[in-house]
């Protein structure tokens, strides 16, 4: 055989074309005393496409290579086999067992005087699974072992690997054509997937077991046992390698129900992924693989069952229904074939990246229309984010300076890979032990005052603010709430009764009566006025035969404009609930989670203690997850007649986002970081302020910032800020609007802003002001 100086075989002559080795049972038992110490050992034959394999003592298989094949080939094997083992032990892989002089090789002469290169390897149990019934168990299961050995071989390197095969999918077309099989509908299938085996060399690439088949896959009491023979081993793409399998497990399709295919396809990509997880490209091209290696069985069937009569059997047993498989798939086009994988192996993008001019009219059609509301005047149609980036679909890059659920940039991966793998392992729902939601608890819990010592999880702000409502009233017997009087706590009916910004002209709700939060200077702003504010509010509630049972306030009172009251004024918000016989709740969903400092909280920052802490937005960093911190008598209150339930609260996906948003907050140090690129924004925008007309006075706390506008030119402050927002689109650049005339420019970005994001949003601001001025 030709072994060339690249380490490729010759294709031409070679293991396909020279007959496997020839030993007498005399010949094979003098072997197996010389190399391996062993006496008189009980022999059975094995099936071999081109070796020589034997059961030795029904516990030992003798493996005795093809006379063609190079000993760089049989090196790799073993070699593969030991770093497979090392890497994944528990993979059920045949071990190795040394010759007497301590070397997994012996070198031998066949019966014929051929050289040969003999192996002894660990019998492991169970039956090959070829010709058997594949339920969606086991498919799944052969998938698993198949994405198990693509991992273990990661690392390992042979000069052997780079061998020429014909098994290797990409080398389909030459193998065709070279086979005589030039029948019309074969030769256009050939050429269909040629694009696809050429897409592969971009792909994800290693040394792979290429065998992965029913044939190499042992089953004992209905569960895989072994994934034995390296022998088709070789350099190629992840893919090839997975193609090998799907193809092998779909030949078992009987019938012309196209329903078995994607069954089968959905389970062994469920077991496959669960250690590999494909690429968008990868997925999109595995159908259009799976057509080229069964073109390539049947290619090499007819090469070598002319050749090899005396193994006529074996050789050509996947013919019929080879030729089955690949009439069912081949009569999908490729863009079908590709959409249906990618949909079974969830890598099909939700939208479509292309700009589709329809997209807002339908939206408007099936999404409620005037009832869910898009921003701008141009929506803008987002389809990747990156820390403080997000994309659209033209491309056009936008700096984020609304968004607090990114809290800690964009698709963090560190948040992406909790919850990606997280759920590849369970997600279900709290009614189950589970350590990781416990732990979150308990982290959250430790970044709480004194007395804070019960956590609740929701899966949101608004779920949490109503589970708050459901304590605040069994505690307190009270039946009615207290806002300030632009609030915002949720989209929930109850919660937009409790939202005051969101109340329609003319209504009020009978239970629910409002304070002024800041009208007036900062300094004014004291302890003994809030008491106060609380107080006439509670009064008006009393007069309707109203007993209030919840203050609720957003820390940073966001919706009224973003406000820096003082500490003592949050002091006397509490105190005047206490003094009102209701409970004081501090909404930390917008202003929490760092935005505000290294303590996390905003109440923290000014030294009080609620009686219940909601969370929302940021804890999941886009995984929906929110959060009720309070004292235990107070839920004890409640669990004295109900229970809480929320299915999609607590879930180990959402402990693991969670975790993973905490972990970054603090060893990155990003809560610190926001105070320090909170002063220079505001800064920024003072000095901009100064010489600006349309601008007026700046407030914040944190990495937050709000921005008066004023009127310009006979057009009203909102719609010179309305004006200020869509420039700043234009720019590339996206804030938000707040305040009671929505004249208040909302600066609430990711945490990941550092200082030159402040100075671009700043820059930006200053030009897009020029511009409406001019």
């Amino acid at each position: 055989m030709t072994f060339r100086t690249d380490g490729t075989n010759d294709p031409a002559t070679g293991v396909f074309v020279e007959p496997a080795p020839t030993f007498s049972p005399a010949s094979l038992r003098e072997v197996l005393s010389e190399h391996w110490n062993l006496t008189n050992p009980r022999l059975s034959p094995l099936d071999a496409e081109r070796d020589l394999n034997l059961l030795v003592d029904e516990r030992l298989v003798l493996k005795i290579a093809n006379p063609a094949e190079h000993p760089d080939v049989v090196d790799m094997e073993v070699r593969a086999r030991e770093h497979v083992l090392a890497s994944d032990p528990s993979l059920p892989v045949p071990a190795s067992v040394a010759t007497r002089d301590g070397t997994w090789i012996a070198e031998l002469r066949d019966d014929t005087g051929r050289s040969c290169l003999a192996r002894l390897i660990t019998f492991l149990p169970g039956t090959p699974l070829e010709g058997k019934t594949l339920g969606l168990g086991l498919a799944e299961q052969v998938g698993a072992v198949a994405g198990r050995m693509s991992v273990a071989l990661q690392g390992f390197f042979h000069p052997a690997a780079g061998r020429t095969l014909m098994w290797d999918i990409r080398r389909m077309p030459t193998v065709v054509a070279e086979s005589g099989l030039v029948e019309g509908r074969l030769r256009d299938l050939a050429a269909r997937v040629a694009p696809a085996l050429e897409a592969t060399d971009k792909l994800p690439s290693g040394v792979q077991h290429a065998d992965v088949t029913l044939t190499n896959v042992l089953a004992e009491s209905g569960t895989v046992s072994a994934v034995i023979d390296f022998g088709d081993m070789h350099h190629t793409a992840a893919v090839c390698d997975l193609a090998v399998t799907l193809t092998s497990v779909l030949r078992g399709t009987v019938g012309d129900d196209m329903t078995q295919i994607w069954r089968l396809t959905d389970a062994v990509l469920r077991g496959y992924q669960r250690h590999r997880a494909l690429t968008s490209a990868e997925a999109s091209l595995l159908g259009e693989l799976v057509i080229a290696r069964l073109l390539t069985t049947l290619a090499v069937s007819s090469v070598r069952s002319g050749r090899h009569s005396d193994n006529y059997r074996y050789i050509t047993q996947y013919d019929q229904n080879s030729e089955h498989v690949l009439g069912l798939l081949s009569a999908l086009g490729p863009d079908e074939l590709a959409d249906r994988i990618q949909r079974l192996a969830g890598t099909r993008q939700a939208g479509n990246y292309a700009r589709d001019p329809s997209l807002p009219g339908r939206r408007a059609r099936s999404m409620g229309g005037p009832l869910s509301p898009l921003f701008y005047r141009e929506p803008l149609e987002l389809v990747r984010g990156e820390g403080p980036w997000l994309y659209a679909t033209d491309g056009t890059r936008y700096l984020d300076a609304y968004n607090n659920v990114a809290v800690v940039g964009h698709a963090h991966p560190a948040v992406t890979n909790a919850v990606s793998s997280q759920m590849a392992t369970l997600n279900t729902h709290s009614r189950y032990l589970h350590s990781g939601i416990v732990g979150l608890a308990e982290r959250i819990l430790e970044t709480m005052p004194p007395g804070l010592d019960t956590c609740l999880f929701t899966t949101s702000g608004t779920e949490a603010n109503e589970l708050a409502w459901r304590l605040a009233t069994e505690y307190t017997g009270g039946d009615a709430a207290i806002v300030a009087e632009h609030a915002f706590h949720g989209s929930s009916k109850l919660m937009a009764d409790l939202s005051s910004n969101e109340w329609p002209d003319g209504y009020r709700p009978r239970r629910v009566a409002t304070f002024e939060a800041a009208h007036g200077p900062a300094a004014g702003l004291t302890r003994a006025v809030a008491v106060r504010r609380v107080e006439q509010a509670a009064a008006t509630l009393r007069a309707a035969d109203e007993s209030p049972a919840l203050v609720l306030a957003d820390s940073q009172f966001t919706s009224e404009g973003i406000i820096d009251v003082p500490d003592e004024f949050l002091g006397g918000l509490i105190d005047g609930a206490h003094a009102a016989h209701a409970l004081y709740l501090a909404d930390e969903v917008q202003s929490g989670y760092g935005r505000s400092g290294p303590q996390l909280w905003r109440f923290a920052r000014a030294r009080v203690t609620p009686d219940i802490v909601t969370l929302g937005k940021p804890m999941g960093a886009g995984y929906p997850i929110g959060a009720v911190v309070t004292r235990r008598e107070i839920a004890d209150a409640l669990a004295g007649k109900y229970e809480y339930f929320s299915t999609f609260a607590a879930t180990p996906a959402a402990a693991a986002a969670g975790h993973a948003v905490l972990d970054v907050l603090q060893m990155t140090g990003l809560p610190e970081q926001a105070v320090e690129v909170g002063i220079r924004l505001r800064e920024r925008l003072r000095e901009l302020a100064a010489d600006e007309p349309l601008l007026g006075e700046v407030r914040g706390t944190g990495l937050l910032a709000g921005v008066d506008v004023a009127s310009h030119g006979g057009a009203t402050s909102r719609e010179v800020a309305r004006s200020v927002l869509e420039s700043l689109v234009g720019r590339g650049v996206l804030a938000g609007l707040t305040g009671p005339r929505g004249d208040v420019l909302k600066v609430r970005p990711p945490l990941v802003w550092e200082a030159a994001h402040a100075d671009l949003f700043t820059d930006q601001l200053h030009r897009s002001l020029s511009e409406l001025r001019a």
